[in-house]
C-alpha cells in the first residue's frame, strides 16, 4: 500500500512523476505544492497536497474521463502518493495603477524613493534603477534593493546587495538611486546575475525531465564610498537576524508569516501559501508548436498577502522577504521577491495578487554571497 506523502519534498518527487498527466491537463495554469483547503486568512489546514490551479470548476461527473483530474496520483514505483487540490484561478486585464497607501506606509515610501532626504545609509526596500539607451529610446529600470551582501571568493572585501536580475540586468550595467528632489547617483555596477537552475542542482533529490527553477536574481558591487552605506537595517522593520533554514522535509513552511519592505508599497504582510509553483515558461508556445516538449519552470514561494491590498506591485521587484517574527528586532531573511503581480491568482478566499520569491539562502550559495 503506498505512503502519504508528508513533506514538500515527498510532493515534488510525486509530481515529477506524474509531469506528462499534469502538463497534459486542459487549462491548467501550473501546479504548486502545499495543503488541501489552506486560507490565507487564518491556520493551514488539510492534508498535504499538490494543487492545481484552474480558470474554474466544472461538476466531476460532466467531465469526459480524460478531463478528470485524479484525487491522488502516485510515483512511479507506487510506494508513494499524495492528494490533489484544485484551486480556482482569475485573470484580470485591470491597468497597472499606483496601490492607495496609509498615510504612515506613504510616508515610508516617499523615503525609500528619496524624496524627503531622510536616509542616512542605503537599506533594504530602498530604490534602485536607471536607465539605458536602446534602439528605441531611453529604457528605464526602477526596482527595490533586497539584501546588502559580500562576495566570499577570494578578490578582497567586495560589498554591494542583491536585487532582481531583470532590474540588475547584465553584467557591468550601471545601477543608481533614481534622481528624485536630487541628481541621479550611481551606488553600483552589476557584477553577477543568475536567472534560472537545474531542478536537481537547486533542490537535492528532486530531478524532474526538464524542469528548471527561475531565480532572478543580481549581485551589484557597490560603489567606493557607497558601500558604508549598506546595512541590513530595514526601515520600520530593524535589523536582520540572520537566515531562515527553509525545510522542504516537513510541510512547516506553509502558513509561514512573512512580510517584506519594497519602494512601491512599503510594508505589506503576507503567508507563504505554496511552494514550487509552476511558472510561465516563454518559450513553451514555440516549443509545442515545433514538436518538442517545453521545460517546466518552478519558484519557490508563493506569497498571499495578509491584511488589505497587495503583497507587493511593479517596482517591488527585488525586495527583500522576511519571516515575521514576534519579536520585530529579530526577522530572518527568508527569500527575494522577482515577481507575480498582477498574476491574481484567485482563491476561494478571495485572496489574490500572488507573490513569487526565491529561498534566498540558496541564492547567497550558489553566487558564493554572504549577509553583511
Amino acid at each position: 500500500m503506498a505512503r502519504q506523502a508528508q513533506t514538500l519534498r515527498e510532493l515534488a518527487l510525486v509530481r515529477a512523476d506524474n509531469r506528462d498527466l499534469l502538463n497534459a491537463i486542459v487549462g491548467s495554469q501550473g501546479t504548486a505544492l502545499g495543503r488541501r483547503n489552506f486560507t490565507a486568512g487564518g491556520q493551514p489546514t488539510g492534508e498535504p497536497c499538490i494543487i492545481i490551479y484552474m480558470p474554474h470548476k466544472i461538476a466531476f461527473a460532466l467531465l469526459a474521463a480524460n478531463l478528470r483530474v485524479p484525487e491522488t496520483l502516485a510515483t512511479e514505483d507506487g510506494q508513494l502518493e499524495a492528494r490533489t487540490d484544485i484551486v480556482v484561478t482569475t485573470v484580470t486585464d485591470q491597468p497597472e495603477v499606483e496601490p492607495v497607501l496609509s498615510p504612515e506606509n506613504q510616508g515610508l515610501v516617499d523615503s525609500l524613493r528619496w524624496r524627503d532626504g531622510t536616509l542616512d545609509h542605503l537599506p533594504p526596500g530602498a530604490q534602485v534603477g536607471g536607465a539605458e539607451l536602446t534602439a528605441e529610446g531611453v529604457e528605464t529600470y526602477v526596482g527595490t534593493l533586497g539584501f546588502a551582501v559580500r562576495e566570499t571568493t577570494p578578490h578582497g572585501d567586495i560589498r554591494g546587495f542583491l536585487t532582481n536580475q531583470h532590474v540588475g540586468g547584465t553584467a557591468s550595467r550601471s545601477m543608481y538611486i533614481p534622481g528624485a528632489q536630487q541628481q541621479a547617483l550611481r551606488v553600483g555596477v552589476t557584477r553577477s546575475v543568475r536567472e534560472h537552475y537545474p531542478d536537481d542542482e537547486w533542490i537535492p533529490g528532486i530531478n524532474e525531465r526538464f524542469a528548471y527553477v527561475r531565480t532572478d536574481a543580481a549581485f551589484v558591487a557597490a560603489e567606493e564610498g557607497v558601500a558604508d552605506l549598506l546595512r541590513n537595517d530595514v526601515p520600520h522593520v530593524g535589523p536582520v537576524q540572520g537566515l531562515y533554514e527553509v525545510d522542504l522535509d516537513s510541510m512547516d513552511l506553509i502558513g509561514l508569516p512573512v512580510k517584506k519592505v519594497g519602494r512601491t508599497t512599503g510594508l505589506t504582510a503576507g503567508v507563504v501559501v505554496a511552494f514550487g509553483y509552476g511558472i510561465a515558461n516563454a518559450n513553451e508556445q514555440i516549443d509545442r508548436l515545433i514538436g518538442s516538449e517545453p521545460a517546466n519552470v518552478y519558484t519557490d514561494f508563493l506569497i498571499a498577502p495578509v491584511g488589505e491590498g497587495a503583497f507587493s506591485a511593479p517596482g517591488d521587484s527585488g525586495s527583500g522577504i522576511l519571516v515575521n517574527s514576534n519579536d520585530q528586532h529579530h526577522d530572518k531573511a527568508l527569500g527575494l521577491l522577482w515577481g507575480g503581480w498582477p498574476t491574481d491568482i484567485g482563491r476561494s478566499t478571495g485572496v489574490e495578487d500572488l507573490t513569487y520569491a526565491i529561498n534566498l539562502k540558496r541564492v547567497l550559495t550558489e553566487m558564493d554571497l554572504e549577509l553583511l
